[in-house]
């Protein structure tokens, strides 16, 4: 999980050019009138405007936002703006870092791009990509009840509401030590070899992911997650099963699914 000082704000990208252009023209105009000033009985010869020039395909791109979305971290507006289906065909990972209870996804293209001081990774693409990201990274890595710095990313990961508030009434009695911590060592052992995407909107998405679990009698059995997320100021988020549990787990029942993991 991750914590809450990495939420400051970078300028954006068009403060910098936007700054230099001011400032020439300051220049400019400041020429003119010094000139004006200095040679007040000069003839002034008439002037033909100054032909506009076009920008350059770069200047246009530096210009131009990335993306019209409102997005809740920076650097989102850098992520992949591909919005293929990932029902059939897994996104390429480029790297499984170790977070929370085990490993999880870290994509350039598809988030997450923002490291809380927890270790949590927020700031998804607003694709399905980005869902699935964000839904394999929060079944592993989203504890708020393991320090006061994950306690920081509720508000962050977790869709606002009544099941987010008991959530972290919970969390607060863990680490208090009213009440016992449940499921950490069997997660850790966990190892995601999949998913099913169950739906997907621009607002919401649920994923089933599979993983590879080994049992107290040393066999190894296969059980699926339910993940849901909405799309949430900027950012998905998950959306809790209840106020009781982050996500919803079972045994699977052999269902199709596409093989996806740190070991595919």
């Amino acid at each position: 999980m991750d914590t809450n000082n990495n939420e400051t704000r970078t300028r954006p990208r068009w403060f910098g050019p936007a700054l230099i252009a001011l400032v020439l023209l300051l220049v400019a105009v400041a020429g003119v009138t010094i000139r004006n000033l200095t040679a007040p009985d000069e003839v002034q010869a008439p002037t033909t405007p100054a032909a506009t020039t076009a920008p350059t395909q770069g200047e246009a791109e530096a210009a131009a936002p990335a993306s019209g979305e409102d997005f809740a971290w920076d650097c989102q507006a850098q992520l992949s703006t591909d919005t293929s289906s990932v029902a059939d065909e897994a996104p390429e990972v480029q790297d499984w870092v170790a977070a929370g209870y085990s490993v999880v996804p870290s994509s350039p293209e598809f988030g997450g791009c923002e490291r809380r001081d927890s270790g949590l990774r927020v700031g998804y693409a607003h694709s399905e990509a980005g869902a699935l990201m964000a839904a394999a990274t929060y079944a592993m890595a989203l504890d708020p009840s393991v320090s006061e710095e994950a306690a920081k990313d509720s508000e962050v990961a977790i869709a606002e509401g009544p099941n987010r508030d008991r959530l972290e009434e919970k969390a607060q009695r863990i680490r208090d030590g009213l009440e016992e911590a449940k499921g950490g060592l069997a997660a850790s052992s966990a190892t995601l070899i999949g998913y099913s995407q169950d739906h997907y909107t621009d607002e919401a998405a649920s994923y089933q992911l599979i993983y590879d679990l080994p049992s107290e009698s040393g066999l190894t059995q296969t059980i699926a997650g339910q993940v849901d997320l909405v799309w949430e100021d900027g950012d998905w988020k998950l959306d809790p099963a209840s106020g009781t549990s982050m996500i919803t787990g079972d045994q699977h029942q052999g269902q199709p699914y596409v093989e996806w993991g740190p070991k595919s």
